[in-house]
């Protein structure tokens, strides 16, 4: 019953909760994100969408690193009610992806999960009605739904209910389970641990060792009266399941219901800085909250569990939570909880930016409990050529349809070669609905005047790389969507490595004319050599994004100006040449895809009135950027976060 259900492979059961947001997830830092990911050997991560696609990103780059994502539709307070025809159309697309694992609903067991804050008296029934229906939208477009997890401690038996609807097939091998199997500070094996149900006694160096007050909250006495009276000999999972183990209290369930178990996902649970018995003042005095040393310890020792000892039926743990300033969101009571990456904590316990949760996963080798089955359109996500020796843009994957090489047949004669290929988005293009191409020479220096190509289909538009002044950019048009455009050289009668589907649209909305740019490079190559090093084009300074030439005759400059002439342009005998001169001294190099442009334009902060510069400030070193709204800094180690002051 559970073997035809896909895993990634070399599984291991390990993973993470995501951003808590549907919007922000660490796309402008994703190769950190990436390192990470692998480092600690996740396999599984919950991610949240808002129904329409806006994970997809994030998604597409989980697959292609081949971690299984299990998608939630978020909205606020989800009952009642079930997802519509926008999130199923939304699941198939991501089930062709082979993310097919869902969540629609969310703790239906409380208050605050429903319209207004009032949940009915026949929650349960409205709860497993819509389940139902969604299960057969979900199923139908190729993924598996997972039944609602339940708050901490939460009872009941949907299951019997589903049966008596007559809907036992979706139980027989057709969705799973989530739960929130919160730890709350208590240890793996709880209730059968020694502590509650014998009452061991605390010693004074545990209570110093495991936080002292900050952790307890009270003396060592009063902590050893609390375990005595409330020692429980006769405790069991399925009368007290507020612990890591409730999987066996729900997996009880199933199997009360129909006689098998279902795979089960921890969708938010695992051990939280601060948090026990559900709250950070702690409502089980027996326990210390954790610390993030102690939490460190108590996550790795559950993901060692989950390995080496858990039940097959419990598929992945995805504890909360990876990060939320770290990744973008701002979010000061989800800070609070213990992001495995958090400036939250670093003053108090002397951190630097991330849980000691984080070095300890990265040392704790994987054990792999089932290879697979992964999904089969996984083994062919990426469509395009091995890329090795080539400068590519890593998003190019994750574009619909891709966007791929297709290289020359005979690379060992003369021909041209695309040695480097950038794509930029919405934001970094800024408007420029553009082909750059650069052509450089079999010495790496850049040609004026070279012939290069858009071939549409229909009909084959041609255009010449530019000169010094527009740092030899030729620059191309785009009006079709993606797919549209296949862009090589059509230089010297000589054969082309080629881009194809090249057009407008994003990760997230490939269907629509958004405006986004592509920036090439290829290079005349004589045969059967490597390519040579990329020299500049002259001794001026390149800029980090070349400029494009502009659609609508230019308008006199309204800002400041230079009041005298450029030295160098006074003895240049040509106008072109003065300009080109005259025009090093003013140009301001900016980078669009840094952290602070980027910042700045994410909050409405205007166009870039300085590069880049470095500021010290009480001992402390700091990166900046002047906007015409504010100006952006960021500590120069990136601990703390980008921040701005107004202007």
């Amino acid at each position: 019953m559970l073997e035809h259900f896909p895993r990634p492979p070399e599984d291991n059961g390990r993973g993470v909760h995501w951003s808590h947001s549907p919007y922000f997830w660490g796309k402008d830092n994703w190769s950190f994100w990436k390192e990470q990911i692998q480092a600690m050997k996740l396999k599984w991560i919950k991610v949240l969408d808002d129904g329409g696609g806006s994970a997809v990103g994030l998604v597409k780059r989980l697959v292609d690193l081949k971690v299984m994502p299990v998608v939630r539709f978020y909205k606020e307070e989800p009952n009642p009610g079930h997802i519509s025809g926008r999130e199923a159309e939304t699941a198939k697309r991501y089930a062709e992806l082979g993310a097919v694992y869902f969540e629609t609903n969310n703790e239906p067991d409380l208050d605050l999960e429903w319209r207004d804050r009032q949940r009915p008296a026949n929650w349960l029934d409205i709860v497993v009605e819509n389940f139902i229906i969604e299960a057969d939208m979900i199923r139908e477009m190729g993924g598996y739904l997972l039944f609602p997890a339940f708050g901490p401690g939460g009872r009941g038996n949907p299951f019997k209910l589903i049966v008596d609807r007559g809907r036992q097939d979706l139980l027989d091998g057709n969705c799973c389970l989530a739960i929130h199997n919160y730890c709350l500070g208590r240890p793996l094996d709880y209730p059968n641990d020694a502590i509650n149900t014998q009452g061991v006694p605390l010693t004074q160096a545990e209570w110093e060792e495991l936080g002292g007050m900050w952790a307890w909250e009270m003396g060592v006495e009063t902590v050893n009266q609390k375990r005595r009276e409330l020692a429980n000999p006769k405790a069991n999972i399925m009368e007290d399941s507020t612990c890591f183990r409730a999987y066996e209290y729900f997996d009880a369930l199933v199997n009360e219901a129909v006689g098998h178990s279902i795979p089960i996902f921890t969708t938010e649970g695992g051990y939280n800085v601060g948090q026990r018995a559900g709250t950070t003042f702690g409502d089980d005095p027996r326990y210390p909250k954790p610390t993030p040393e102690w939490t460190g310890r108590l996550t790795e020792e559950m993901f060692k569990y989950i390995q080496e000892k858990a039940p097959a039926y419990y598929f992945a743990c995805m504890p909360w939570l990876i990060a939320v300033g770290r990744i973008g969101v701002w979010g000061e009571g989800f800070e609070n909880q213990g992001p495995w990456f958090t400036n939250h904590f670093d003053q108090q316990f002397g951190l630097n930016g991330e849980l000691p949760v984080v070095p300890k996963l990265k040392a704790l080798a994987s054990k792999v409990r089932q290879d697979g089955p992964m999904p089969e359109v996984w083994q062919k996500f990426y469509a395009g050529p091995d890329l090795t020796g080539r400068k590519f843009d890593d998003r190019f994957k994750y574009l619909e349809p891709q966007v791929v090489l297709e290289p020359v047949a005979d690379p060992s004669q003369p021909h041209w070669r695309l040695i480097e290929a950038r794509w930029a988005d919405e934001q970094e293009a800024q408007g420029k609905a553009y082909v750059f191409v650069k052509a450089l020479d079999e010495k790496g220096q850049p040609v004026e005047g070279a012939i290069f190509q858009a071939d549409r289909g229909d009909a084959i538009d041609r255009v010449e790389t530019k000169g010094p002044l527009d740092e030899y950019w030729g620059n191309y048009l785009m009006t079709g969507l993606l797919g549209t455009y296949q862009v090589s050289m059509a230089q010297d009668n000589l054969p082309s490595d080629k881009l194809t589907n090249v057009g407008l649209g994003n990760e997230v909305s490939p269907g629509q004319g958004v405006p986004t740019a592509f920036f090439l490079t290829f290079q005349k190559m004589a045969g059967g050599a490597a390519p040579a090093s990329i020299a500049p084009a002259a001794a001026k300074p390149a800029p980090a994004q070349p400029p494009a030439a502009p659609e609508t005759p230019p308008t006199p400059p309204v800002g400041p100006r230079a009041t005298t002439p450029a030295d160098a342009a006074a003895v240049a005998s040509e106008l072109k040449d003065a300009l080109v001169a005259a025009s090093r001294q003013y140009i301001i190099p900016v980078n669009r895809n840094s952290d602070l442009y980027q910042y700045a334009q994410a909050n409405k902060l205007g166009e870039f009135l300085s590069a880049e510069f470095p500021l010290r400030h009480q001992e402390v070193e700091y990166r900046a950027q002047v906007f015409e709204k504010g100006i952006v800094y960021v500590k120069a180690d990136g601990s703390g976060g980008l921040t701005h002051i107004e202007l």
